[in-house]
């Protein structure tokens, strides 16, 4: 599973990463809703996981925030690297670069004061993602800033057939990639509660025939 998903963040597929999704609607809405969420908060020290190649440096950049900066993929870290070495050189330090897996994240001492999480729950099947949040929660941060796309609980039948079917139509173009999951809303949201998360904040991205993506600003219940 992340061996296919590193393949698929790699070489050009990582150089030109932005490139290709910087124009979009659903990218503009996403830094849109960061910046309002990073807003609200007092986050001096940030995890991000997986950093990706660091599109979220300059909303970072904004609120000063030392950040500890992690990803299985060396060349989207290589990136995020070039992008940290254009920074002030008094910022360049705040960023630690880590290859790392998500499922490989321990408790840190101290605790970041906010984690982040987008793009990748969506990547991995359910228990997967409920996995990944496990890691994430026991980071201990108060904090957490989450995007993932969700099969709406108030969806009915007709509609829910709807998504799984449009779902395996793009998984079956896209059969030498990566599948995409999208989680059922209400497991989503019971396994946060599980954990002792509380939503604060939620804002839709898009809305697609296979899905609704959201951005969660959660805090501990």
């Amino acid at each position: 599973m992340m061996d296919k998903l590193v393949e698929a963040y790699s070489g050009d597929r990582a150089r030109n990463y932005d490139a290709r999704r910087a124009a979009s609607k659903r990218w503009q809405r996403e830094v849109a809703a960061m910046k309002a969420m990073l807003a609200d908060l007092d986050a001096r020290t940030v995890l991000d996981c997986p950093f990706g190649t660091g599109r979220w440096i300059a909303e970072y950049e904004a609120i000063g925030a030392t950040v500890t900066a992690v990803d299985l993929s060396q060349g989207m870290l290589d990136e995020a690297a070039a992008k940290v070495a254009e920074l002030p050189k008094d910022r360049q330090g705040a960023y630690t670069l880590v290859r790392a897996s998500i499922f490989d994240l321990s408790p840190m001492q101290p605790a970041p004061d906010l984690t982040v999480c987008i793009r990748f729950l969506n990547w991995v099947a359910f228990p997967d993602a409920v996995r990944a949040l496990e890691r994430l929660t026991a980071l201990g941060s108060p904090r957490m800033i989450l995007g993932a796309s969700l099969v709406p609980e108030a969806a009915g039948p007709l509609r829910r057939l709807w998504y799984g079917l449009s779902l395996a139509v793009i998984n079956w173009r896209a059969r030498n990639k990566p599948m995409q999951h999208v989680h059922p809303e209400a497991a989503f949201l019971a396994e946060l509660t599980r954990l002792g998360w509380r939503v604060v904040d939620r804002r839709e991205i898009m809305r697609r025939n296979a899905r609704v993506n959201y951005f969660f600003r959660l805090e501990r219940a």
